[in-house]
């Protein structure tokens, strides 16, 4: 049950605009913008099959947000050519997943991508994913148009939960951290936020409330959010 704590961070009213905007906001993309979930679970299942191993659900949640390159050296315990291998066929089977089943972006994303682009605000996207996996998935949806700076789980040395992906990001941007809105998903993307010292807006498609608590705010759809009610966070 969501203690008390955590359901005062659901947003249920719309509050006064802060005093200062974001410098920037900050978009993950798996499973927070484009609802890849089920895909990605099915793509590391024949993975892991191929290896011999068996993965269920429960088993691939705590993935949620981890660099392809961690998961195929960390879980499958594989290096050099062969974590390459499983590295090209997990993107083989994702785009076969794809193509068989469609992605579409969550509710009411593209709606907040179009109100905060007119209205100037730099956006940036900072995914876990590999380049392929990125690039794909934003041609698929077709929302490339709205993000300044895009940064891979490629471009950096450490994944979330470190906080690398998204000083990336704000660096790329020209801003300061502390001035930069994350929007999250996953528990390591919103650890990897707060640790890099920026505010962070978490949505329960993939997590309840209460595994979202360190994050500065929890909505359920991103109809909850306007550009009023994320600078209210300042």
């Amino acid at each position: 049950m969501m203690n008390e704590k955590n359901q005062d961070k659901i947003l249920t009213t719309t509050p006064h605009s802060g005093k200062h905007l974001p410098a920037a906001i900050i978009f993950d993309m798996d499973g927070t913008l484009v609802a890849t979930t089920e895909a990605d679970f099915l793509a590391w299942q024949k993975v892991f099959s191929d290896a011999g191993r068996q993965l269920s659900f429960e088993d691939y949640f705590p993935l949620l947000g981890k660099k392809s390159q961690d998961v195929v050296y960390h879980e499958l315990k594989l290096q050099g050519q062969d974590a390459e291998n499983a590295l090209h066929s997990k993107m083989k089977y994702f785009e076969e997943i794809v193509e068989q089943k469609g992605i579409a972006m969550m509710p009411h994303a593209e709606a907040l991508l179009k109100e905060l682009k007119a209205l100037q605000i730099p956006l940036a996207l900072a995914t876990s994913s590999r380049k392929l996996k990125m690039e794909l998935v934003l041609e698929e949806v077709g929302i490339l148009e709205y993000f300044t700076v895009l940064v891979s789980g490629e471009d950096v040395v450490n994944g979330k939960p470190k906080p690398d992906i998204f000083l990336l990001a704000a660096s790329k941007l020209k801003v300061s951290p502390e001035h930069c809105v994350v929007l999250e998903d996953a528990i390591t993307g919103v650890t990897a936020a707060k640790a890099a010292g920026m505010k962070c807006i978490a949505i329960t498609n993939t997590h309840d409330a209460d595994d979202l608590g360190i994050a500065d705010m929890v909505i359920r759809d991103f109809s909850e959010l306007s550009l009023p009610v994320i600078s209210a966070l300042f």
